[in-house]
């Protein structure tokens, strides 16, 4: 039986480590491949698909791949050149590519993001500048421009307590249905509830707080 669960250890740490590299490869390639498009098209004077092609390279983001930093970089001073050239739309779409980007490559713990607190200002700083709601006609540029800051700055996290719940739940309920594949059958296949009962309790128990955790982080 212990020659049963470690061939089957193997087995399923070489299928985990393919489909790791598959994965891997396949964020690569996308990233490559979105970079090369944005440059094109940008190389073609067409600003805008390249601003649509620089945001899919950055979100697909990978540990240590080169080519999110090339993306950011070479979006960002595509929105610089568009604003020099007076395309204030264009540029302001360029920021809010980048902004939202980066945003959507956030992972469980994302530290301070100075690329996207910077693409916040220039956002900010562009939408100060209409001033064409009548209900902004009383505010300075400044103060229009601190109120759009703050509310790009507005974040909804979920619920630190509840998130520990959801993911504690899942590690209990995967930790004990694995548990109840290894003791809750002998040799020849049987089930046996005596030694089941304490896994398959856990596994309930786990499934419930992952649920609880779901529904309220």
């Amino acid at each position: 039986m212990s020659y049963v669960w470690k061939r089957s250890g193997i087995v399923a740490g070489i299928a985990i480590i393919a489909v790791l590299a598959l994965l891997f490869g396949r964020v690569a390639s996308e990233a490559r491949e979105e970079l090369a498009a944005a440059r094109a098209y940008r190389h073609d004077d067409r600003p805008d698909r390249a601003i649509e092609h620089y945001r899919r390279s950055i979100r697909w983001a990978l540990p240590l791949s080169p080519y999110q930093a090339e993306a950011v970089s070479e979006l960002e001073s595509l929105a610089k050149e568009l604003e020099a050239e007076g395309d204030t739309d264009l540029a302001l779409l360029a920021w809010r590519s980048l902004s939202g980007g980066i945003a959507a490559t956030r992972t469980l713990y994302s530290g301070s993001q100075p690329v996207r607190e910077k693409a916040n200002d220039q956002i900010a700083r562009l939408l100060a500048r209409d001033r064409s709601a009548g209900v902004d006609a009383r505010l300075s540029v400044e103060q229009l421009a601190a109120d759009h800051r703050r509310l790009l700055s507005d974040r909804r996290s979920p619920d630190p307590f509840w998130g520990l719940v959801l993911l504690s739940g899942m590690a209990v309920w995967v930790g004990a249905l694995l548990l109840l594949v290894r003791r809750g059958f002998d040799s020849t296949g049987r089930f046996h509830w005596a030694t089941a009962r304490g896994p398959v309790w856990g596994a309930l128990l786990g499934f419930l707080s992952f649920a609880l955790g779901l529904l309220f982080a």
